[in-house]
């Protein structure tokens, strides 16, 4: 028997339960169900006493005696039986078991505390990060609920996510998640899938190298160049490797270069060097300089030699000094972060013409050559430093820092006090407050208002340290180079000029920046003046600004709510400098004050 007529009726029966079964008086649908309804009953009684009690329901002949929501409850009862013994509940095709994989991650948390990661992991919007990285440290992802929304994860928009994800979140679930992987990711397609295929490298081991190569081959090309990381040191695909590294394609090229690059086949080596002598220089000696040994840093070096003879050789004929130099610098690349004899001896070549390859402009390789010589140490490399730094003040930092390790600190300072002016002067300060102190940054809760606010911590060596390095007249030279900063980290208790010096320049530079207000502040104790005094000096120079700050270092808050009370009448006049963060920073300060007093 066909259930169509009656699913029908069903659905208009249904819908008087939501609408009201006053509204079946007259009602034109179910009117137009009832001759079918009536014809049918010609062959099953059922279909006739069906289509009467349509008719009764719409009608309202005098004498009906039952309401229309009893009449409607009677139909439903009889047209829901008819239903439930009609029509075919068999399946329609073959059965067979449900695809399933086997996990072993358990259900421990509470769907309200996944609920807040899911929706960050499924929904846009900033704020999610910082949800997602939290879960993960608390082991919410090892709950196999989030295992789903963590794959969807891999297209976020927000790149900076997904890649958690991929590097971090998946990668904890192990193997088992693998042929999930496969079935959820397209080899064809875009970036979310190039994720997909790296965790699969991760946790697949050699057991899914075949698939890899396959995504290497076939994929996409992000997908092709994420799968083919994932074969570097393999030698069983070093020919493909070899294959892809002659790709049309330069990102499919450089993946094949750092592949080959982890191999010590000879043809992989071999392929690296020929790289050199075509297009793809850049990019092999890029891979190159990202590995702290190469097989093949002695050859290049050798040719970089040939290089070097070839620009003196020319020397007059500047039109082949671009292209010499242009080689170059990809074996500059490559060489970095190499230590090896060979180095030794061309970056030595290097610096004993610097006078000539200065004057070229390559200055890039003196600055290569100067930074590893300087590493080396030795009396022949401090000898080259000292002759290249004449060349130009920016190669003094070199020489300056050996001198510094090697000689004493009167020979330090009898050689390079002679530069008095000019470039080598600033150079000179420039890298004496590199190595007289150091800074760094840490967040502080911010007191006067909400959250966290960054704030600087400088470290200065002890004076013991000070005087084992450094030589005392460097103090007077600081002051007489007006080297504030120097001054400062040098500065000794009883030495009036530095004090004087000290007092004028803190007035001036104290808010030029947290880092020379932290120095400074250190120099002045180191010259004996007190807190007390120091704090002075704060209001002091605040008072003699005619400009207010946009908002108070750290620092200098810090030891602004440290002042006494005395001090309040002081702070309260400088209000109508200030707005923005200032502002609420001084109203915090003289409140503080306030309640000291009170």
């Amino acid at each position: 028997m066909s259930t169509t007529l009656l699913r029908e009726l069903y659905g208009e029966l249904t819908r008087l339960y939501i609408a009201g079964s006053d509204l079946a008086v007259g009602d034109f649908r179910l009117k137009r169900l009832v001759p079918q309804l009536l014809q049918l009953g010609e062959r099953a009684p059922v279909f006739k006493r069906l289509g009467e009690g349509v008719g009764t329901l719409i009608e309202t002949a005098p004498g009906i005696e039952k309401p229309t929501a009893v009449q409607l409850q009677e139909l439903t009862l009889l047209l829901s039986s008819v239903l439930h013994t009609q029509g075919e509940t068999a399946p329609s095709s073959e059965t067979r078991e449900l695809d399933a994989l086997p996990m072993d991650l358990p259900t421990a948390y509470s769907s309200r505390r996944l609920t807040e990661v899911q929706d960050a992991l499924e929904s846009t919007g900033g704020g999610r990060y910082e949800i997602i990285t939290q879960a993960y440290k608390d082991g919410l992802f090892q709950d196999l609920r989030l295992l789903i929304p963590a794959m969807g994860a891999l297209n976020d928009p927000y790149a900076e996510l997904a890649d958690y994800v991929k590097d971090h979140v998946l990668p904890d679930y192990g193997p088992q998640i693998i042929p999930l992987l496969k079935g959820w990711l397209n080899i064809a397609g875009g970036r979310s899938d190039a994720r997909a295929v790296e965790v699969i490298g991760k946790i697949g081991g050699e057991g899914e190298h075949d698939f890899i190569r396959q995504a290497a081959a076939e994929g996409s090309e992000p997908v092709r160049i994420s799968a083919i990381g994932y074969l570097a040191g393999c030698d069983a695909y070093v020919g493909d490797l070899l294959e892809w590294s002659a790709d049309g394609k330069k990102t499919i090229r450089a993946a094949a270069y750092a592949a080959l690059a982890e191999s010590g086949t000879e043809s992989a080596q071999q392929r690296l060097y020929q790289a050199f002598s075509g297009k793809d220089r850049d990019l092999a000696a890029d891979v190159l300089s990202r590995r702290e040994h190469s097989p093949l840093t002695a050859q290049l070096v050798s040719d970089a030699r040939k290089e070097l003879e070839e620009a003196r050789k020319h020397a007059e004929a500047k039109v082949k000094l671009p292209s010499i130099w242009t080689r170059l610098e990809a074996y500059l690349d490559s060489f970095r972060g190499k230590s090896v004899p060979e180095l030794n001896a061309f970056y030595e070549e290097v610096l004993e013409e610097g006078a000539f390859y200065h004057g070229l402009g390559w200055t890039r390789m003196l600055h290569d050559a100067a930074r590893y010589a300087s590493n080396q140490g030795g009396d022949r490399t401090l000898a080259l430093l000292l002759k290249l730094e004449l060349s130009h003040a920016s190669y003094l930092s070199y020489a300056f820092r050996l001198s510094l390790r090697m000689r004493k600190p009167a020979e330090v300072f009898e050689h390079y006090s002679a530069y008095t002016k000019g470039a080598f002067k600033d150079t000179l300060v420039q890298e004496l407050e590199r190595v007289l102190y150091s800074s760094t940054s840490r967040m502080y809760p911010r007191v006067w208002g909400s959250g966290e606010e960054y704030g600087r911590e400088v470290r200065i060596p002890s004076p013991k340290e000070l005087a084992d390095r450094f030589d005392r007249r460097w103090l007077e030279w600081a002051i007489s180079r007006d080297a504030a900063l120097v001054a400062a980290v040098l500065s000794e208790p009883g030495h009036q000029t530095a004090t004087i010096y000290l007092k004028n320049k803190f007035a001036g530079m104290m808010a030029e920046s947290e880092e020379s207000f932290l120095v400074l502040w250190e120099g002045l104790n180191r010259a004996g003046v007190g807190e007390e005094e120091r704090r002075e000096a704060i209001v002091a120079a605040l008072e003699g600004k005619q400009r207010g700050l946009y908002r108070f270092d750290y620092e200098m808050f810090r030891q602004l709510t440290l002042l006494p009370p005395s001090y309040r009448d002081r702070l309260a006049a400088l209000k109508n400098r200030y707005r923005y963060d200032a502002a609420k920073q001084l109203d915090y300060i003289i409140d503080s004050i306030s309640e000291v007093q009170s």
